[in-house]
């Protein structure tokens, strides 16, 4: 649980992360199974369009469940970067 709802660092660019929404924890979360599957060479791709087609037909109560990581994921995020306002950028 710990690796879902600790924020991923941008090295490249150097911006605080956004805190994480229960899709991509979800999405996070399957691709971490897949890489221990057989599959492991699958793309990043074709595994986020096979997490957004499985998020859709998921039950209400998985759904629950990854909305409360996302709740956790949040307030450890707040810990972390108690600063963090987001600010996103107004297209041209």
């Amino acid at each position: 649980i710990y690796d879902l709802v600790i924020p991923t660092e941008n090295f490249r660019t150097g911006k605080i992360p956004r805190p994480q929404n229960s899709f991509i924890i979800y999405r996070r979360n399957y691709q971490a199974r897949l890489a221990l599957s057989d599959a492991p060479n699958v793309t990043l791709n074709r595994v986020s369009k096979i997490t957004s087609n499985k998020w859709r037909k998921e039950s209400r109560e998985i759904r629950k469940v990854f909305d409360i990581l996302a709740e956790c994921a949040k307030k450890v995020h707040k810990c972390i970067y108690p600063d963090y306002v987001y600010n996103p950028k107004k297209q041209a």
